[in-house]
């Protein structure tokens, strides 16, 4: 799970760099450990933040006709895999990727026996591009003339050795910006556009902040083509595609302000703590529960979704540090124990003799919420009441979540009675994942199915 960011421009611009290093602030949710900006010539990259990893004259070097951008977090254990990455041969070529491929061994047994090329490397994106080049190689039979359907020739060849989640953000010097979505579309990535310029990203509150129309979602597999030369880009599409997007982003990943396939992940959350609220209502007396207390910040709007149905007042019980990363995105367990005490706080009078009713997006290794349900024990609490938004997750996740093995989650070998006793929490509820999604379909009745495999 990482956030791309393309824009393309009929006319060189020294503009797009800055457009794309804001967007990528905007995406900065989706990735803490890594930023990049890459022109069609010219990469830079760096470990951190987006706000501290450039330097004073970093963007003036890439101005152009397109920039593309990526924020990173681990998914596969490879730390040093700073996006974008690029290569040479058989032109200069730069990939920005966000997904996960999971037959990694199978396409470098391919690029050796097919292509003769040894690779080392446990980075799907950088296999990926490998593959691409060496693709465009075999076509291209030294006459360097791309046409459209020469990439649209090794759009299908990847997606038919790729197995898993991608959304593809290539440029080719010289040449122009592809992109290509996965035949299933389950990382989400949208498409915008201002006058000449053309913008795709992986939220659409990026586009919105630069002042873009939303156009559509790239269709799940799609590819685009804004070659340097024309004026409108170039589509190809598969056929008997069905969209299956990661129902996490709704749940936990994307920004509320956001809408991804359609449907606002605002008004997704809403509907989901309202079926909470509803489910509360059906198992227990909600008239015991003095206050809700969401766990900030996702958690705050699925708060509003369960105050419409339960009528209690919603309160500040909790104070996040806003300079602490995100901790379901850190692998180091030490860290993460770390990080959630630096990051909540409680506030006493909010908990003091109360029945409460915490409430929070997910529960994955169990490492916040015992946290936080230690805050309100030692603040007085009286009663708490545990609501989890999302269904238990139960497996583990091969499409850009870093979830390795199932024994890290509180779920491993539990029933929901145990989880409860693990967090020392009075009562415990999870949302139904059937409700939900079928709920969120109605939004959208393009959506074939969620991919859910998390909650298996």
């Amino acid at each position: 799970m990482c956030g791309v960011i393309a824009i393309h421009s009929t006319t060189a611009t020294e503009k797009i760099p800055y457009e794309v290093f804001e967007g990528l602030m905007a995406l900065q949710h989706r990735g803490q450990d890594s930023v990049g900006i890459a022109n069609d010539s010219c990469t830079v990259k760096r470990a951190g933040l987006v706000k501290y990893a450039f330097k004073n004259d970093d963007l003036s070097k890439l101005k152009g006709q397109m920039c593309i951008g990526h924020v990173r977090y681990a998914t596969n254990g490879v730390s040093n895999n700073i996006q974008p990455l690029y290569s040479l041969l058989p032109v200069r070529t730069t990939l920005c990727h966000n997904g996960n491929i999971t037959n990694i061994e199978e396409i470098k047994q391919l690029l050796k026996t097919k292509y003769m090329v040894s690779v080392h490397t446990n980075s799907d994106s950088e296999l990926i591009l490998i593959l691409f080049n060496v693709k465009l190689h075999e076509l291209l039979r030294n006459e360097y003339t791309i046409q459209p359907e020469t990439i649209n020739i090794i759009s299908e060849y990847l997606h038919n050795t790729l197995i898993g989640s991608f959304c593809l953000l290539i440029t080719i010097q010289d040449y122009g910006l592809i992109v290509i979505r996965d035949s299933r579309g389950i990382r989400p990535l949208i498409w915008g556009q201002n006058g000449n310029k053309n913008i795709i990203a992986s939220e659409s509150v990026s586009l919105n902040l630069l002042n873009y129309t939303v156009v559509r979602d790239v269709l799940p597999g799609e590819t685009i083509i804004f070659d340097n030369q024309r004026e409108n880009p170039i589509h190809f599409y598969r056929e008997n595609i069905l969209l299956e997007p990661c129902l996490f982003e709704y749940i936990y990943f994307a920004r509320p302000d956001s809408s991804i396939e359609n449907i606002s992940v605002h008004q997704a959350r809403i509907i989901i703590g309202n079926l909470m609220g509803e489910k509360i209502q059906n198992k227990w007396d909600s008239s015991q529960i003095d206050v809700i207390v969401p766990v900030p910040d996702t958690s705050i709007t699925f708060a509003n979704g369960i105050q419409d149905v339960i009528h209690k007042p919603i309160r500040e019980g909790f104070i996040k540090n806003r300079y602490i990363d995100r901790t379901f995105i850190m692998e180091n367990n030490n860290m993460i124990q770390r990080n959630i005490k630096r990051k909540l706080t409680g506030i006493e009078t909010v908990f003091a003799g109360k029945n409460v009713l915490i409430v929070d997006d997910s529960i994955v290794r169990g490492n916040t919420c015992r946290h936080i349900i230690e805050i309100a024990r030692n603040y007085g609490a009286k009663t708490i009441y545990f609501a989890s938004c999302a269904p238990i997750i139960k497996s583990t996740n091969i499409y850009g979540i870093h979830i390795p093995t199932k024994k890290e989650l509180i779920s491993f070998e539990s029933t929901e009675d145990d989880i409860r006793n693990k967090i020392e929490v009075d009562y415990l509820i999870y949302n139904d994942l059937d409700t939900i999604t079928n709920e969120l379909k109605k939004l959208n009745p393009n959506i074939h199915q969620f991919e859910i495999s998390m909650f298996l």
